[in-house]
């Protein structure tokens, strides 16, 4: 498509993108309030880490609720073929575990999710030789119980 050269009505995804509905992968669970990624075909899985290979998933947010499955409920896709049942993830600054490596040196830095309920600071385990854990988001805060706040509208370059 051209450049423009005249105005443009650009129209605005509702709820400015907050929320997003993902088909769920083949035989996985993804709980609700968990942290949710897309791999790379698309589908929905709980955040992981890989070990091998570079991380490819892109963290799109925190599980809310569940589509063609039973409202209210944890999405159970197994077994199931993908997109069977979808999930919706929402956008926002929710509060996460942490390892321990996320303290209040990390607060406006981006924290890696080191699976669905637990961030960390670093994209790695020591000596790794890949990015195991994809970006989860800023750092916003860390509460007085030591957990962390995740602003999931902020990653870092890449992140869905």
């Amino acid at each position: 498509m051209a450049a423009l050269t005249n105005a443009r009505n650009t129209p605005e995804m509702p709820d400015g993108g907050r929320m997003r509905v993902c088909p769920v992968e083949t035989n996985t669970n993804i709980y609700l309030g968990g942290i949710v990624a897309l791999d790379a075909a698309g589908n929905a899985v709980p955040a992981s880490a890989t070990t091998t290979v570079a991380n490819p998933l892109k963290i799109i947010g925190r599980a809310e609720y569940v589509s063609n499955g039973i409202p209210g409920q944890n999405a159970i896709n197994n077994p199931g073929a993908a997109g069977a049942i979808s999930i919706t993830a929402r956008k926002g600054v929710f509060l996460y575990a942490t390892d321990g490596s996320v303290g209040a040196a990390q607060v406006g830095l981006i924290c890696f999710a080191l699976d669905d309920n637990n961030v960390t600071a670093t994209d790695r385990a020591s000596g790794a030789t890949v990015q195991q854990y994809a970006a989860a988001g800023t750092v916003v805060a860390i509460d007085p119980r030591g957990q962390v706040w995740v602003d999931f509208w902020h990653q870092a370059t890449g992140a869905a």
